[in-house]
């Protein structure tokens, strides 16, 4: 379960109100879970910490003051959370409904989450700022565990048809294996770089009954594993060309 497998400083909370947040504070520190706790200020600053490569769940407020930005939300991450680092996000907030604006924000940044969850505060509230904490960890456990395997890897835009595109994809950098797969175009669409050479970041999330996948735009980590060819299709063994699964 991911709470039990929680150790070290892994949980990180983001939040502007004390009472909000305390339960949660006092039901990690009675599991022996290291947590820490940034509280934004009425100027819209969080103690500066640093990253913190061992962060493995952040819970996060979307409000601050009366204001919803979601770029500032994911700036508030980027402060803690290292770039293209395997997290789960727990959305605690009054509005949950604005968690998608949030997540756009954070994979521009190449800071999406493994999963994330939105939970409504009100609905774990059992008293004057105290909240039912071990309700929320079990339905957190129940709903994450959901996701049975996580896999990133590094592709590379070979060719863009009207509504696919098809991409040369390093699988297991190690051993350097190379798949050509083709993908639906609508996910890549405002936000990716569709142009033929375009390095990419994939995250392909299995669940039971279903496969989603990510994509962020690359950066100088992905370029070393895909030298700059004239021909995107050199070297490319056409044999190994296959549909997405």
């Amino acid at each position: 379960m991911l709470i039990d497998e929680l150790s070290g400083t892994q949980v990180v909370i983001i939040d502007d109100i004390d009472q909000e947040v305390e339960s949660l504070i006092n039901t990690f520190k009675k599991r022996e879970i290291n947590t820490e706790y940034f509280k934004v200020d009425l100027a819209g600053e969080m103690p500066q910490r640093g990253i913190i490569n061992s962060v493995k769940l952040v819970f996060l407020d979307l409000h601050y003051g009366s204001s919803f930005d979601p770029a500032f939300c994911s700036q508030l991450i980027s402060e803690v959370v290292p770039r293209d680092h395997q997290y789960y996000l727990v959305v605690w907030t009054k509005d949950p409904d604005k968690t998608g604006a949030v997540i756009d924000e954070l994979q521009l940044i190449n800071l999406a989450p493994i999963s994330y969850l939105s939970k409504l505060k009100e609905n774990f509230r059992i008293g004057n700022s105290i909240y039912d904490i071990d309700k929320l960890l079990q339905e957190l456990d129940f709903e994450f565990e959901k996701i049975t395997e996580v896999h990133e890897f590094y592709g590379r835009i070979v060719e863009v048809e009207n509504d696919q595109v098809l991409i040369n994809c390093l699988l297991y950098p190690k051993h350097q294996v190379y798949q050509i797969r083709r993908f639906d175009k609508s996910p890549f669409e405002n936000y990716i770089n569709l142009v033929p050479g375009s390095l990419l970041i994939i995250r392909s999330i299995t669940k039971p009954g279903s496969r989603l996948f990510e994509f962020r735009n690359g950066n100088a980590e992905t370029a070393k594993y895909f030298p700059e060819k004239k021909d995107h299709f050199m070297d490319i063994d056409v044999d190994k060309l296959f549909d997405k699964e």
